[in-house]
């Protein structure tokens, strides 16, 4: 925790889903005020004809984003994260901004087992741990 699923609707090379989830991690750590070392991302190829929601003018494939965080951070931050992470598959995807959608579901530290224990409440020292 925390994890980041992108559903994609095609098909990309390993460079571009490198790049993709370091800018991510990077993101992440740097917006959610944690270290780097914590975020976790998955992609998930869908293939063309696998990812659509129905939009004004019909069906439209989408890049979706979900996210599962620990709880704590205020709704200014949470949206800073999603503007960041649309920024970051329109320019890495190639996709258009209006088809990336973000979702963010929030957990308590004892809802999120790392490294033998449960994880804790997120805290804003984490900001200048390492």
């Amino acid at each position: 925790m925390p994890y980041l699923q992108i559903d994609v609707p095609g098909n990309y090379s390993a460079a571009v889903k490198r790049e993709l989830a370091t800018r991510l991690c990077t993101l992440y750590a740097r917006v959610m005020e944690t270290q780097l070392w914590r975020p976790n991302i998955g992609i998930r190829e869908l293939g063309e004809n696998n990812l659509f929601h129905l939009g004004p003018n019909g069906l439209e494939a989408v890049t979706m984003v979900l996210g599962d965080i620990r709880r704590g951070r205020p709704a200014a931050q949470r949206l800073a994260l999603a503007q960041g992470i649309v920024d970051i598959c329109v320019e890495t995807l190639k996709v258009p901004r209006s088809s990336v959608l973000a979702e963010f579901t929030q957990h308590y530290g004892d809802e999120i087992y790392r490294d033998g224990t449960w994880a804790e409440d997120w805290d804003p020292k984490e900001a200048t741990a390492k």
